[in-house]
């Protein structure tokens, strides 16, 4: 399985990655936030930040070939498509705050109104 987190801040995704992987010891995290998605002046295509992003998702899918799920922290929703679309079978994506884009995530938590805690036993409840 894989869990996709996005929204909220890279610190917030942080710390409650950090409480549910404390929880679930057969997972791993993969974060995109630490993508360097800067744009090289000689790259004129454009095509460096999106293939380090595709190696990303294969090295997820080696976890998963070994049998662990993953969790994916997502920092931009450009990234969104090619995550949703290199796990078609696995995914399951949810955004940490208020969006109004709630159609295309399977689930939006308002983090504005739970802790981390009730956070994680929401997320819980999506893998177990």
């Amino acid at each position: 399985m894989v869990l996709l987190l996005s929204g909220g801040t890279e610190i917030s995704r942080g710390v409650i990655v950090d409480k549910f992987l404390a929880d679930h010891l057969d997972w791993r995290h993969l974060a995109l936030e630490d993508l360097d998605m800067t744009q090289d002046p000689d790259d004129i295509i454009g095509m460096g930040p999106f293939f380090a992003l595709l190696v990303a998702c294969e090295c997820a899918k080696e976890a998963l070939k070994e049998g662990y799920s993953v969790v994916i922290t997502c920092p931009a929703a450009e990234m969104l498509d090619t995550v949703q679309e290199s796990f078609p079978k696995d995914l399951t994506s949810v955004y940490l705050g208020r969006t109004r884009a709630k159609s295309v995530y399977d689930r939006v938590i308002d983090t504005s109104k739970q802790s981390v805690g009730e956070t994680c036993a929401v997320l819980r409840d999506l893998v177990d």
